[in-house]
C-alpha cells in the first residue's frame, strides 16, 4: 500500500485544486497498479510521452485540415513579427524540452517539485497542465544558471 500512497496524495490534491489532467493521470496509474497491470508501466513510461505529444501535435494540425490555416496565411504569418517570435519560441521550447527530458531521466526526484509547481499554477494562476517536461527544462536552465 505504501508505494501507491504518493499517487493517492497526488490524486486528492489534483482534485482539490481542480487539476483534472493530473487527477486523471494519477487515477489511471493507480487503477493499473490496483489491477496488477504493472507490466504496462515500462511501455507507458517509455512511449507515453510520445503518445501524448502525438495527440497534442494532431490537435495543433487540425486547423490546417479545417481551412483555418491556408498556405497563403501560413507563409504570411511566418514573416510577421509574431511569426518570427513563434519560430524563436519553437526553437527555445524544443531545446528546453530536450533538456527537461534529459533532466527527468537522470534526476527523477525532481518530479514532485514539478508537480507541486504545476498544481500551484493551475489552481492559483489558471495554468494548464500540459508542460511538465517544459517545467523540467526550465528547471535545468535555472540549475545551470544558479547551481554552477
Amino acid at each position: 500500500m505504501a508505494p501507491i500512497l504518493p499517487l493517492l496524495i497526488v490524486f486528492v490534491v489534483a482534485l482539490l485544486t481542480k487539476n483534472n489532467l493530473l487527477a486523471a493521470a494519477a487515477a489511471i496509474v493507480f487503477f493499473l497498479d490496483l489491477m496488477r497491470l504493472q507490466r504496462f508501466f515500462p511501455m507507458i513510461q517509455s512511449r507515453g510521452l510520445e503518445a501524448g505529444l502525438l495527440l497534442l501535435t494532431i490537435a495543433l494540425l487540425v486547423p490546417f485540415s479545417t481551412g483555418q490555416v491556408t498556405l497563403k496565411s501560413l507563409i504570411a504569418s511566418l514573416w510577421s513579427p509574431l511569426g518570427v517570435f513563434a519560430i524563436v519560441g519553437g526553437l527555445l521550447g524544443a531545446y528546453l524540452n530536450s533538456q527537461g527530458l534529459d533532466l527527468v531521466t537522470v534526476e527523477p526526484t525532481i518530479v514532485p517539485g514539478i508537480l507541486v509547481g504545476v498544481i500551484i499554477s493551475v489552481f492559483f494562476f489558471g495554468g494548464v497542465s500540459v508542460g511538465p517536461i517544459m517545467a523540467a527544462g526550465i528547471t535545468a536552465l535555472l540549475a545551470r544558471i544558479f547551481l554552477r
